[in-house]
Formats: C-alpha cells, structure tokens, sequence
C-alpha cells in the first residue's frame, strides 16, 4: 500500500472517530474491498463470506472508536475478519456434530427390536465418549474432526495449521491411545 492511499485510510479513520458518516460509509466500502478476497479464500464459499464480511464490517463500525492504534488499522480489521471466520467454522461444525447425532440417535433409538443390543450401543458409546474425554485436547480434537465431521486429512491439516502427514500420524496415535483406553476400561 502506497502512503497517499495510506494516509487517506488515516484521514478517513481520523473522521469516522469523530463521528462522520459519510467517512465511515467510505471506510467500510474500502475495508470491504480488501476483506473480500481474503475471506473467500479463507472460507471457500460465496454466502458465508459475505455473511462474514456483514459481520466484520459491523463490529468495525461500532468498535472504531475504541481502535488504540489508527496506524494499526488493517492489523486490527484483519484479526476481527479471522476471528469472524473461525466463529463461522466452529457454528458449522457444531451444526453438523448436532445433526449427526440426531441421526444417530433415531436410527439407534429402539429401532433395532432387541433391547440387549440397544443397551450395549448406548454402554459403547459412553465408553468411546468418556474415552474421548480423557485424551488430551490435540488427540481428542483430531478424532472429532476425522471421525465426527469426517474430514479428509487435507482438510484437517488445513484447519490446524499442520501437513497431511502430521495430520494422519496424530490422528494414529490418538487411535491408539483411545483403543488402550478402551480395551483398559472394558477388561
């Protein structure tokens, strides 16, 4: 960014503190310019990036009075914008974690005919759920997402910032550690 452009996003700023609409409305149509393709990038799809961008752009607008740091602006937008993203990603997950286990419990939910086998799904699952529990946060988590959400070891090593690799040998290990949990608590 060239310091003319740099010093008119200071003169914006400076003015939509000061309560300028006008300004403020300028200051949202460049923040939402520069966002946009980072967000998209980040999320990889059209409606939850502009419902992402909506929401940054509202926190921007009733939090630019609070920014310490005007030199910091873009640092500071770009934060919110990430942490906006991250919210989305977590809503998402834990709307299909919800959905699945609403499937699995209608299809599991004294349907099989038998009660023996109902109760010994229902003792399965606490034993594989309180095994969970007890992993660390790194193993448990990598279980969920390849398990629960049933990403690809690309797409998890894309969200916890790791390779592929690292990815499918974190999620062994904490296949292992499990199974030892399991097989401890069932002898």
């Amino acid at each position: 960014m060239n310091q003319n452009s740099n010093q008119y996003i200071q003169k914006l700023l400076s003015e939509a503190r000061s309560g300028s609409r006008a300004s403020m409305g300028c200051l949202a149509v460049i923040v939402r310019e520069r966002l946009h393709p980072f967000v998209l990038r980040t999320c990889l799809d059209h409606d939850a990036a502009e419902d992402i961008l909506q929401e940054t752009l509202l926190s921007v607008v009733l939090r630019v009075v609070s920014l310490r740091e005007t030199r910091r602006f873009w640092t500071w937008v770009h934060r919110i914008a990430w942490n906006k993203t991250q919210d989305h990603f977590r809503q998402c997950r834990a709307r299909s974690l919800m959905r699945k286990s609403a499937l699995l419990d209608q299809s599991h939910n004294g349907q099989s005919g038998c009660v023996l086998e109902d109760k010994v799904y229902e003792e399965t699952l606490e034993h594989v759920s309180d095994g969970l529990e007890q992993l660390g946060p790194n193993h448990r988590d990598i279980l969920r997402l390849r398990y629960y959400e049933q990403l690809s070891y690309t797409q998890i090593a894309s969200l916890t910032r790791m390779t592929p690799q690292r990815a499918r040998a974190r999620s062994c290990r904490a296949k292992k550690q499990l199974k030892r949990r399991l097989v401890a608590c069932c002898l």
